[in-house]
């Protein structure tokens, strides 16, 4: 076996266990070695978590006391319960979003090339928005 292959099968690594290490965003990252997008994910995560209960807890127990009519304090909650479901299908989204390029950062990596994601927003832009024809593609 020649230097580069056994090189390249020692440092191989598992897509599956990048996944489930993902059930912590960023640790599947730190796995196939992408430490700044392991805190990109992780922020991703905690920082909607962190705001979504702060925002809850708000509206649990500090608007019941605010100074505002029967009408007012129903609109506050009800624009806060919002925010609340905002953020945690935010949360969720990178939640899933960390999983799934920890398994495709790996595979990546196992075959020898970089990984460049693009944002699944980026992806809706270029398929709604950008014409096939000028990207060099054909339309089949």
């Amino acid at each position: 076996m020649s230097g580069a292959r056994a090189d390249q099968l020692q440092h191989r690594r598992s897509p599956r266990a990048a996944r489930w290490l993902s059930i912590v965003p960023g640790l599947g990252q730190l796995y196939y070695g992408a430490r700044k997008r392991a805190a990109q994910y992780f922020a991703g995560v905690a920082v909607p978590a962190l705001l979504a209960a702060l925002v809850y807890q708000w509206s649990l127990f500090d608007l019941a006391t605010a100074p505002l009519g029967g009408l007012g304090k129903s609109l506050a909650f009800l624009f806060s319960e919002l925010v609340v479901l905002s953020l945690v299908v935010a949360l969720f989204s990178f939640w899933i979003a960390a999983s799934w390029d920890a398994r495709q950062g790996t595979i990546a990596l196992n075959e020898g090339r970089e990984h460049r994601p693009k944002w699944w927003y980026v992806k809706v832009k270029e398929f709604l928005f950008d014409d096939p024809e000028e990207m060099g593609e054909e339309i089949r």
